[in-house]
C-alpha cells in the first residue's frame, strides 16, 4: 500500500479540521470501543491466520514479533505525517489571520 502524503496535506486545513470537530462523529460512536479494544479486535483476526499458518510454537511466536514489528513501522510513519500535519495547522493559525 502506498501513502499518498501529497493528498493528505491538500486535505489538510483549518475548516475541514473545524467542520469535523464541530460535527463530526465520537469514536466511540463510530466504532463503539475504546482504542485498546480496536488494537485487540484488529490484531486478533491476524494472529488467529498466523495460529493457522505456523503450527510450531517457536515459527508462530517469530511471525507474530514480524507483524507486531511492521505495526510498529506504520505507527511511526503515520506518527510523522501527523506531526507534519499538525505543524501544517499550526502554521496557518499563525499565519493565516484573515478571518479574525
Amino acid at each position: 500500500m502506498e501513502i499518498n502524503t501529497k493528498k493528505i496535506f491538500e486535505r489538510m486545513n483549518l475548516q475541514h479540521i473545524r467542520a469535523f470537530m464541530l460535527e463530526g462523529l465520537d469514536p466511540m460512536e463510530v466504532y463503539g470501543c475504546t482504542y485498546d479494544e480496536r488494537l485487540k479486535k484488529g490484531n486478533m483476526s491476524m494472529i488467529k491466520r498466523l495460529k493457522t499458518i505456523y503450527k510450531d510454537e517457536q515459527e508462530f511466536s517469530d511471525a507474530v514479533d514480524d507483524f507486531y514489528n511492521a505495526q510498529i513501522i506504520n505507527g511511526e510513519v503515520y506518527t510523522e505525517i501527523g506531526m507534519k500535519a499538525g505543524a501544517r495547522l499550526l502554521m496557518q493559525l499563525l499565519l493565516h489571520d484573515d478571518n479574525l
